[in-house]
């Protein structure tokens, strides 16, 4: 057998890892590069004035700063800094034409109206008793609104809130049929507790509501919030004359005359003829609360101007009691009508004038009435009805 030669395996070269001096090598090493110059900060600063237009004379002072510091020590941001220069100094000159016409002063005077006006603006749904606030627009009173712009009363309004009540006895939305006749009747009653001094109601006043829309209901929104409107005119002031803003004085006049007006607005809804018998217990209700009342006046201590006039209310009382009584014993309808309207002719407008004063309250009339009673007249010749149910007040 022959046998093939074997070859000898070269030996295999290992790398030193003893260092190398370069110097001996024959190459000298590759040179470094320099760090590159820093951005100066200043340039930074110009631009970034330049472009929102803040402080632009501050923008221009500094990109000169910056362009002098660049040149100097070498610095970038030379494009920065010529940017910031021009920008601030297109913003110093137009700041200057404005401070000279006075184009600033109608912008700053334009913005403040708007942010006032931005913060007047609430919700519907978060308008408080004693709130006065203007509605959005022409015709806002027959259509839904969501925001109003709220003001101080004492400035010129559209309308103000008395306060309102909390729907109850309802799972699911009722319908805005149903609720436009709880807020019918009850916001009647929430206002008359608000304004408690008919004679400081302005002419033109309105009872005016705001009801729960079904997405609201669905939120939780069950309150209706009850207010008084002025339909195309405005008014300055409050109307409010409540319990809280009146004195004891105040207070027991007008509680007197609230309590004999309601008795005599409170005429049944059929005719004589129908219902002759309910005429007959309208009139006995409204000599009771007669009575009544002049005992409330006499057992009241007066300050000393108005105990004369509130001596003489209470005797005129007394007598439209009499003519009441025999209303209530008429037989016929023409004999019932001429004694109530004899007891409604007794109370004289000008003793009402003369308790006012004393008192501290409006002794002005309002300007819509112009007889003695006030009372509207319905179909039949009586005095219309106007009804109320107590309300659940709420500080809606």
């Amino acid at each position: 057998m022959i046998r093939a030669p074997v070859r000898s395996t070269p030996p295999i070269p290992t790398r030193s890892t003893v260092p190398v001096d370069p110097s001996t090598q024959g190459w000298q090493p590759h040179p470094q590069y320099a760090p590159r110059p820093p951005v100066n900060g200043l340039s930074i600063a110009s631009l970034v004035l330049g472009i929102v237009c803040c402080l632009p004379p501050l923008g221009l002072v500094l990109g000169l700063i910056s362009l002098s510091q660049i040149k100097k020590k070498g610095e970038r941001g030379k494009g920065m800094a010529v940017a910031g220069t021009v920008l601030s100094s297109l913003s110093t000159a137009l700041l200057a034409v404005a401070l000279a016409t006075g184009g600033i002063g109608e912008a700053w005077d334009g913005f403040k109206e708007g942010m006032d006006k931005a913060s007047r603006s609430r919700s519907t749904l978060d308008l408080r008793k004693g709130d006065c606030f203007n509605l959005p627009g022409s015709g806002a009173v027959e259509r839904e609104t969501t925001d109003v712009e709220v003001v101080d009363c004492a400035s010129e309004h559209e309308a103000e809130v008395a306060g309102g009540f909390k729907v109850r006895g309802y799972e699911t939305y009722p319908g805005e049929s149903r609720l436009d006749s709880l807020a019918d009747t009850r916001c009647q009653e929430v206002n008359d507790g608000y304004a408690m001094d008919p004679w400081a109601v302005p002419k033109g006043t309105e009872m005016y509501y705001y009801l729960p829309t079904k997405e609201s209901w669905r939120l939780g929104d069950k309150i209706v919030t009850c207010a008084f409107v002025i339909d195309g005119g405005v008014v300055q002031g409050s109307v409010r004359r409540d319990a809280k803003s009146l004195d004891d004085h105040q207070l027991v006049y007008l509680k007197a005359e609230s309590a004999i007006a309601s008795t005599e607005y409170a005429v049944p809804e059929e005719d004589f003829a129908d219902n002759a018998e309910g005429y007959r217990d309208w009139a006995r209700q409204t000599s009771v609360a007669l009575a009544e009342q002049a005992g409330v006046l006499r057992g009241h201590s007066w300050p000393g101007a108005a105990a004369g006039p509130a001596e003489e209310r209470a005797k005129e009382y007394e007598r439209a009691r009499v003519h009441w009584d025999k209303a209530a014993r008429a037989q016929d309808e023409d004999a019932f009508w001429t004694h109530s309207y004899d007891g409604q002719d007794t109370l004289e407008r000008t003793t009402e004038i003369s308790v006012r004063g004393p008192l501290g309250l409006e002794a002005t009339p309002p300007a819509d009435e112009t007889d003695e009673t006030d009372a509207p007249v319905d179909e039949s010749g009586g005095p219309a009805e106007e009804t109320g149910v107590p309300a659940e007040e709420t500080g809606a």
